[in-house]
């Protein structure tokens, strides 16, 4: 299976599963001008999350936020300040980060990693990031 196909299939199980704990997805593999965003969501609290999906195999040895390098992440932190200068100033965004564990195209097991990065509302520390 290639690559590509593997990480579709990978952003296409996380969609459903958020979907079916109450989540909205409102975009996928959105370009903006600083990265592209897998995935582009609400959360059930109404907190706007950009979600980066990582597809590994069961022997990834790296953990949690090591998934991310720190090229990737300021193109996402980039990302997502782009997109909170299109948005109310009372909203909260963040930077989840689903990794995906696969073997031959099928899901062995998945996690979410909530809040890597966030710019908080006007009304909580004024638009900052921080993670």
């Amino acid at each position: 299976m290639s690559r590509r196909r593997t990480g579709q299939l990978a952003e296409q199980y996380v969609a459903d599963a958020l979907v079916a704990r109450g989540w909205r997805i409102l975009a996928r593999n959105l370009r903006t001008p600083c990265a592209e965003m897998d995935l582009l969501a609400e959360d059930p609290q109404g907190e706007l999350v950009l979600i980066e999906v990582k597809a590994r195999t069961p022997l990834a040895f790296l953990q949690g936020e090591e998934h991310v390098g720190a090229r990737q992440r300021q193109r996402l932190e980039r990302a997502l300040e782009w997109l909170a200068r299109r948005q109310p100033r009372s909203r909260s965004l963040r930077i989840d980060l689903a990794i995906v564990f696969q073997r031959g195209g099928e899901v062995l097991n998945w996690e979410l990693l909530e809040g890597i990065t966030r710019i908080e509302s006007a009304q909580g520390r004024g638009g900052e990031l921080g993670g």
